[in-house]
């Protein structure tokens, strides 16, 4: 059975600086932060002239777009290497975009392969990318905690441009640049933007330098990746985050990606009428489904489609492994509940039950692990581990909790040896 909170009702004196909006919407927008009619108008009507903010105010801004604009002048090969889901591929969409936009030609986006390569930047990659003549890597929704990767990188003289929007960890990696608003050190109005976010920044940034013959306000048609990904990564929809989203689904409502179009068709949703829900339960996992079943480029050639074939090739194909993906899901999720029954988590007595859960199978895809450990955790109010190996050597999983416990301060609580990396 649910659990759920009822706010408070306001005061008076609560009520009183959001007196001109009805009730019940005062009552929403306070207890989301919301106290006064200046904020609320903000929040009601996102204006993107007005609430984006300017993209220089982020550590590291000047650096990056300088040391691109230079990598363009003089067409060096440049890697955009960003993460596998539903931000980070969108992210190395916008940057595909816009590099064919300006013509610059001499780019590759990579997509770590969830399974075999992880999260993150890593050496043989880098080590592979120098061999092939690369001299800058720009990541996306990652590199933020790679320090021995970004080491290695400038060992070998390649430039590393770190865009990211997680937590730093105590050493920051050595790179030619950095642009996390979350790092110490930076003082951009909103650090809550996912990594598709971040980059967008970045790409204002360079058109704010050099315009490369593009429109005014042309970077806008970028805004449905960036608002896909906003949606996707679940950020608070407040702030900046709140104008891409909004002017996101504006832009996703009549995008003319073939690709996209082709997929909406086949899910039988409506483009001109897409909503956040479409986009939450129907696009988001068909892009993630690539890099769990298959391959993370998959989605990119889904969202960069020029033509019919290639477009109603990858929509179809994205749509298919969906379906696998929850099929095996829904498997998994069945044999861990008749695991846990058997070891009586089901039980009304409570010493019977543990406080965490830790469960696995050799046979399990780790990539399909996340929701899984996501749906138990959900049903059974605890911290939940689940792991896997399938074809691999190494055991893998994922982890999932409520919020109310660190999971990583566990994790760092085991043996020294027990996890890697």
């Amino acid at each position: 059975m649910k659990s759920y909170l009822i706010q408070n009702e306001l005061t008076d004196t609560e009520r009183d600086p959001l007196k001109a909006y009805p009730e019940l919407l005062q009552h929403l927008l306070f207890h989301r932060g919301i106290k006064d009619a200046g904020q609320a108008d903000i929040f009601l009507n996102p204006h993107y002239e007005n609430h984006v903010h300017d993209p220089y105010l982020m550590k590291d801004m000047e650096k990056a777009v300088d040391r691109i604009l230079l990598a363009i002048e003089k067409k060096e090969k440049m890697i955009v290497y960003t993460d596998y889901d539903a931000d980070g591929i969108p992210a190395g969409v916008i940057f595909h975009d816009f590099f064919k936009k300006i013509g610059y030609a001499n780019f590759e986006n990579y997509f770590p392969h969830r399974y075999e390569e992880g999260y993150g930047l890593n050496i043989p990659a880098i080590e592979r990318f120098k061999q092939e003549g690369a001299t800058l890597i720009v990541t996306a929704d990652c590199g933020i905690a790679d320090v021995m990767p970004v080491k290695r990188a400038n060992e070998l003289g390649l430039d590393v441009i770190i865009t990211d929007h997680h937590l730093s960890q105590e050493v920051i990696p050595a790179a030619y640049a950095i642009l996390d608003p979350k790092q110490p050190g930076c003082d951009y109005p909103d650090n809550m933007l996912c990594g598709s976010g971040v980059v967008f920044k970045l790409i204002q940034g360079i058109l704010k330098k050099n315009t490369f013959g593009m429109k005014a306000g042309m970077e806008k048609w970028f805004l449905d990746m960036v608002g896909l990904a906003t949606m996707a990564d679940m950020v608070p929809l407040k702030g900046e985050n709140r104008v891409f989203a909004y002017y996101g689904l504006a832009v996703l409502r009549k995008s003319p990606r073939l690709g996209l179009m082709k997929l909406l068709r086949k899910i039988k949703v409506n483009q001109q009428h897409l909503s956040e829900d479409d986009i939450g339960f129907m696009l988001v996992p068909r892009i993630n489904a690539a890099s769990r079943m298959g391959l993370p480029i998959e989605a990119f050639q889904l969202l960069t489609a020029s033509n019919d074939i290639d477009a109603d090739k990858m929509s179809t194909y994205l749509n298919k492994i969906n379906d696998e993906r929850k099929a095996m899901a829904a498997s998994i999720v069945k044999e861990v509940k008749k695991m846990l029954k058997e070891r009586g988590q089901d039980s009304s007595d409570p010493s019977e039950k543990k406080k965490i859960l830790v469960i696995g199978n050799p046979d399990w895809r780790p990539p399909l692990l996340g929701p899984v450990a996501n749906t138990i955790m959900e049903a059974y109010k605890v911290p939940v581990f689940l792991w896997g190996r399938a074809d691999g050597e190494v055991i893998k999983g994922s982890c999932r909790s409520d919020g109310s416990i660190n999971l990583v301060e566990i994790m760092q609580a085991a043996a020294p040896g027990v996890f890697l990396g």
